[in-house]
């Protein structure tokens, strides 16, 4: 004769739910906000943070540019002064500071608002359009 628990199948079903719900709470915990556990899976390797170095062979790394890429395609950037960004309705939303005009801005700003080719080799993004091509670098917070 058995003693203890009588629905034993009930008790591992609820503690495989228990672990998985755990797995999951935990997973939700450590994911960057706006992204999905399924983003972190399947998205393309152009996807993140990107920041410009070279545009056209003119260095460009001193002004700040940069570039977020979801799914493919630039959903965010940074021109060394404004962010702007795309909103879930596909509205753009941007700060409004007011920004001394650099040299390279017409340049930067053909890749943040067209729609690039992109290239990933390793830990550098080639981006390029009819006639223009630049060179991104993933971008790393410095802890100091």
């Amino acid at each position: 004769m058995r003693r203890g628990q009588h629905h034993s199948k009930l008790a591992w079903l609820v503690g495989g739910g228990l672990l998985v719900a755990g797995i999951a709470g935990l997973a939700s915990a450590t994911i960057p906000h706006g992204e999905t556990l399924w983003h972190m899976i399947a998205a393309p390797e152009e996807d993140g943070l990107w920041r410009f170095e070279r545009i056209d062979g003119r260095d460009v790394s001193g002004v700040g540019y940069s570039v977020r890429v979801h799914w493919g395609e630039v959903s965010g950037w940074y021109n060394g002064c404004n962010y702007c960004g795309t909103s879930g309705e596909g509205m753009t939303i941007c700060t409004l500071q007011a920004c001394v005009e650099q040299p390279s801005d017409r340049l930067y700003f053909r890749f943040s608002r067209e729609s690039p080719q992109m290239r990933v080799d390793g830990d550098r993004m080639v981006l390029t359009l009819p006639g223009y091509r630049a060179e991104l670098v993933r971008f790393t917070e410095r802890v100091i």
